[in-house]
């Protein structure tokens, strides 16, 4: 990785050195100058990461111009986000593109995270998105709040942030969100079956993917106890109706020694008790086995919900 980082910014150097060369001649006005700079460091951005992306250019949008353009990899991410680096790579950072781009009177700011795979980039949407007035327009998981847009798409985690304020440039924000997609065509991938049960549809909406303690604070903080200096992954979905509340996860750990740690922290059977089980919180809790290192957790404030309402007899490793 230094090594490619030092590459980098030595091959930009060179290509920068050529293009003042070239100016001496061509003797541009300061302002054109600056937009050419701009037009090659973005395409060096983008030449400079091994994964293929395509970043939207004045090309794309007739009159759009690009005000800014900046990427981040793993040894500088915290000059961007600051100590929620930790977050991102938790969940298998590899590169952020920002770039910043100016229409007319609007300016729109676009981010686009580069994760380990699919699961990896819907985790970091489904823990940082909030006050979402609009759900899955876009993609399978897209938000739209006031002023900005943000989606899990494939491996990418993408948000256009409406800087001005405006409908134009909420406008806008959609148009680059949808181009994104368009550019960067992605395989599907599909949450757990036990997610798709009839149901829990009314509260996917909450669902998270967490890969560690950053994600657990902040997408499932009443499972952190229990999770405490365990390897694992988890998707979880919170549901809530007028007679009770609670959460349902679904845990996959290295090593059944892991999953073993975890019921017997959460108070619970080793041998599998679906039937709930009342804990020290106040809470019903279940559980059942799927292999030797997943379970299906269901913590509820009445007994009234069942795991066995949400799973068949025999549920396939797909659950």
């Amino acid at each position: 990785m230094t090594f490619l980082y030092s590459y980098e910014k030595t091959r930009n150097y060179l290509f920068l050195q050529s293009f003042n060369t070239c100016n001496e001649h061509l003797n541009l006005k300061p302002g054109i100058m600056k937009k050419y700079i701009l037009a090659l460091s973005f395409a060096l951005s983008l030449s400079s990461y091994g994964q293929s992306i395509s970043l939207i250019s004045p090309d794309d949008i007739p009159g759009i111009q690009i005000i800014r353009s900046d990427s981040f990899s793993d040894l500088n991410l915290n000059k961007y986000v600051g100590t929620k680096d930790g977050l991102c790579f938790e969940y298998g950072f590899k590169k952020l593109f920002v770039t910043e781009y100016s229409f007319h009177d609007d300016r729109v700011r676009s981010e686009v995270f580069l994760m380990e795979d699919g699961p990896s980039a819907f985790g970091i949407y489904s823990v940082s998105i909030t006050n979402c007035f609009m759900w899955n327009l876009y993609s399978t998981f897209s938000c739209v709040n006031s002023n900005q847009i943000s989606a899990a798409y494939g491996n990418f985690f993408i948000n256009a942030i409406n800087l001005s304020k405006t409908g134009s440039g909420q406008s806008l924000c959609e148009q680059i969100v949808q181009l994104m997609m368009t550019m960067n065509p992605k395989e599907t991938w599909n949450i757990p079956l036990i997610f798709q049960h009839p149901k829990l549809s009314p509260f996917l909406n909450s669902l998270k993917y967490i890969e560690g303690p950053n994600g657990i604070a902040i997408g499932a903080p009443q499972l952190t106890e229990l999770l405490e200096n365990l390897r694992f992954n988890c998707y979880t979905v919170n549901i809530a109706v007028p007679t009770y509340a609670g959460i349902l996860a679904r845990i996959v750990y290295p090593d059944f020694n892991s999953m073993s740690s975890f019921v017997i922290q959460a108070g619970l059977n080793t041998s599998g008790a679906t039937t709930p089980t009342m804990a020290m919180n106040g809470f019903y809790r279940s559980w059942y086995k799927v292999e030797d290192t997943k379970l299906i957790y269901l913590e509820c404030s009445s007994p009234e919900l069942k795991l066995t309402d949400l799973i068949p007899e025999k549920p396939t490793p797909m659950y």
